[in-house]
């Protein structure tokens, strides 16, 4: 009892000693002062290995400084190593803690490494591992055989990770997965920078949502803000669509997507969009596209500088760098584009340059409406006033102008008409286009594609072979037929085709004949002076190369015509009429008559004709100055139509002199 008695003391001399040593040790800044833990309770001490080695049991309680160490056991070596086991908790002031099975800590290292359930916490950070190496000095927790971090309902697996506790940052790498309630993250390493909640890409990674996917190499997610820069080979993904750029920004609260640098947008086998920037507006699924912008979807392509598309719809306004469509056949290109869903139309204006590639015409324009599935087109305005369209012709070029041009493209496939031939008539009520179909001829057609081009109010055209002026005009490519409406006047050399309607038949892209209908006249002239005048209800004219080779009359057919002699001389001037007849010319100057029925008239000497300026036929007009002969006659004042000549006194019309004593070679009454 005594040995007990004196053990107990002996022991409890050393255990207060200890703490008094402990207690009164303080941490020196000196290397050459030894680091060493202060016992602060324990329910049972036993000293061994002669008393290097001390043995706590039981509600331990140790500290260093401002580390405090608990433990169900504890084997303390020589003051400085620390074996702690069961329910053991090391404290580091009041915002650090951890958890663990088995705590092994050195006094002068202040290395603690954390073996079992470890539980690191930090505030509102927990992390978890199997084993925990910390060093308390830096703040440095490693681990490297898995753990995860929970913060504010984000949690991060890896399979190593450094937390530095002074700076709230985390860096976990292998296997990294990052789960929310909005997205999982899986990635190669990860810094997580705790007090600004963001996460930060250090290698290849994915984010996963309910509805896309998005793969970076480097950039950040701001947890909290949901925003995010994705980098370095940045990719997004949702259903069929994919983008991807140099740099893809997220802004979750608006839900919109940033890409800058080479960004493209690509959904299903047709759909794609490319420009130096893409934004993307997920809740109205539609984009704005800046810098060399393009969008191709099934039908069209459409660039320019700066595109707002929408996709459901399919609508666009392009403006800036020349905005183009391209929707084969059919190319647009003006200064601003945009597209109305509520009509199906998209409006053209600035500088507009459209094109049918299948049909060789193009229009210039200020102001265009189009349709890109009909290939309608209605151009207004342009570079001199009015649109211009121009069609390439048999290697030649012919020019068009008008007040306004409409053009419309019609698709029609494995369509057979047999034993028929239909013509597309238009004529204009009002400012409506009026289309008919008329049945000509019997023939087959197979047809695919239809153009129909009108024109109206102040129709101008030039080419070099014919010019022509009317109100207004149709032409389609079924059977190549250019009707003029509305006081035309058609010129083909120095002949002149005038009727209330004008019918221009095309072969091989060149003209082949000309149906003058109702009060159709035809003025033909060598020298300017005398002219050879044809008239009827329906004249047909043909044409050899460029002039006019004979004509076909039908109805009150009535002619003047000047007879030449072998040598080109003026011999007289017949004047006749009957139902029908046919003219055939030369050099302008009537070759030969064939009348069809019996005819009334007779030829007169040239002498006999006292004033051939009044020899007219009712109707006649000669409007050489309505010619076009330049590219900018097509444009300018309108010129007002003149009536048919009134004689007052041997008159001639406005450009024509008088003849005085028939300046050319003549035979006839002196």
């Amino acid at each position: 009892m005594q040995k007990l008695t004196a053990w107990y003391i002996i022991a409890l001399l050393v255990l207060l000693g200890t703490c008094v040593r402990a207690q009164t040790t303080v941490p020196a800044q000196d290397s050459t002062v030894k680091e060493v833990v202060n016992i602060d309770k324990a329910n049972e001490l036993r000293m061994l290995n002669r008393g290097s080695t001390q043995l706590l049991v039981g509600e331990v309680e140790l500290s260093q400084d401002s580390i405090f160490m608990y433990g169900d056991s504890v084997l303390l070596f020589e003051s400085v190593q620390v074996n702690a086991y069961d329910n053991v908790i090391i404290q580091q002031g009041d915002s650090l803690a951890a958890f663990a099975d088995e705590l092994d800590y050195n006094a002068e290292t202040r290395l603690a490494d954390l073996i079992g359930k470890v539980v690191l916490q930090r505030g509102e950070t927990e992390l978890y591992t199997n084993r925990l190496a910390y060093n308390l000095a830096t703040k440095l927790a490693t681990y490297h055989t898995g753990g995860r971090i929970v913060n504010k309902g984000t949690e991060l697996n890896s399979t190593h990770g450094y937390y530095y506790a002074n700076e709230q940052l985390v860096y976990f790498r292998d296997s990294v997965v990052v789960i929310d309630d909005r997205f999982e993250m899986r990635a190669d390493t990860l810094k997580y920078d705790l007090n600004a909640d963001r996460v930060y890409f250090l290698g290849p990674t994915v984010i996963r949502t309910d509805t896309h996917r998005i793969y970076c190499e480097s950039g950040y997610y701001d947890v909290q803000l949901d925003e995010a820069v994705f980098s370095q080979n940045a990719q997004y993904k949702s259903g069929e669509r994919l983008a991807a750029a140099d740099t893809i920004r997220y802004f979750g609260g608006q839900e919109v997507y940033i890409l800058e640098g080479d960004a493209y947008v690509a959904e299903g086998e047709f759909q794609r969009a490319t420009a130096d920037r893409i934004n993307y507006f997920r809740r109205q699924d539609r984009y704005r596209l800046e810098g060399n912008a393009s969008v191709r979807d099934s039908s069209q392509t459409v660039t320019g500088d700066t595109i707002n598309y929408d996709i459901k719809r399919e609508t666009y306004a392009v403006a800036g760098g020349r905005p183009r469509v391209s929707a084969p056949p059919m190319i647009i290109v003006a200064d601003r584009l945009n597209s109305d869903p509520e009509t199906g139309f998209s409006k053209a204006s600035g500088n507009v340059f459209w094109q049918d590639t299948s049909a060789n015409i193009s229009i210039e324009a200020t102001e265009a409406r189009y349709n890109e599935d009909t290939g309608y087109l209605n151009a207004t305005g342009g570079p001199r006033g009015r649109p211009l369209l121009t069609a390439l012709l048999d290697q030649d070029t012919m020019w068009m102008a008008a007040d306004t041009l409409i053009s419309v493209q019609s698709e029609v496939f494995d369509t057979t008409i047999t034993e028929r031939t239909v013509r597309i008539d238009s004529t204009f009520l009002g400012d409506s286009l009026i289309v008919t179909p008329i049945v000509e001829a019997d023939t087959t057609i197979t047809m695919d594609s239809i153009r129909y081009l009108s024109a109206y109010r102040d129709v101008r055209i030039l080419k070099s072979d014919l010019q022509a002026v009317c109100d207004s005009l149709g032409f389609n490519t079924i059977d190549s037929v250019l009707t003029l409406y509305q006081d035309p006047v058609l010129w083909q050399d120095t002949s002149q085709l005038t009727g209330d309607t004008v019918q221009i038949f095309f072969k091989d892209e060149a003209p082949d004949k000309v149906r003058l209908i109702r009060n159709a006249l035809v003025i033909t002239t060598s020298d300017f002076i005398f002219f050879n005048q044809v008239k009827g209800k329906v004249i047909e004219a043909f044409f050899d190369s460029t002039a006019l080779s004979r004509t076909e009359v039908n109805g009150n057919a009535e002619a003047i015509y000047y007879i030449l002699d072998e040598a080109g001389a003026y011999v007289g001037v017949n004047k006749t009429a009957c139902s029908a007849m046919v003219l055939h010319f030369k050099n302008q100057a009537v070759r030969k008559i064939r009348f069809l029925s019996q005819p009334s008239g007779k030829m007169q000497p040239m002498g006999d004709i006292p004033d051939h300026g009044a020899f007219r036929l009712e109707g006649f007009r000669w409007e050489e100055e309505r010619k076009p002969k330049t590219l900018l006659d097509l444009f300018g004042p309108k010129r007002v139509p003149q009536k048919a000549p009134v004689s007052e006194e041997g008159s001639l019309p406005a450009g024509i002199s008088p003849v005085i004593d028939y300046p050319l070679k003549t035979r006839g009454k002196e």
